[in-house]
């Protein structure tokens, strides 16, 4: 069960990680295409929600483990259903948008 209990809260830090990732660059595109000020100011203090963010290794190493450990006991194993899977979705959700955030502040500011 204390699986569960961190999946839960893997997904609410890792969906604040989204939120900053989507927000900042929403900014950036605003301020390339209206050339608002303000918009790049917020999207400057966005970036730093997801820049230098590394919940997505620390929640699948802590995630991970719990998992392991619980996986052999059956009553829990059925409590957990399907849900494990998001042990391993998470990574991938976090390091694609990272990447493609990334990218696209780069692109919008026209470089660092």
């Amino acid at each position: 069960m204390k699986t569960l209990k961190a999946l839960k809260i893997t997904s609410i830090l890792n969906g604040i990680f989204c939120f900053f990732c989507v927000a900042s660059t929403i900014c950036f595109a605003i301020t390339r295409y209206f050339d608002s000020d303000l918009f790049f100011s917020i999207g400057n203090i966005l970036i730093y929600g997801w820049i230098i963010n590394p919940i997505g290794i620390v929640s699948f190493i802590i995630c991970f483990s719990l998992f392991l450990t619980e996986r052999k006991n059956q009553e829990a194993r059925k409590a957990m259903g399907k849900k494990w899977i998001w042990i391993f979705a998470w990574p991938v959700i976090t390091t694609v948008l990272y990447i493609t955030a990334g990218v696209l502040q780069v692109a919008f500011t026209g470089g660092i």
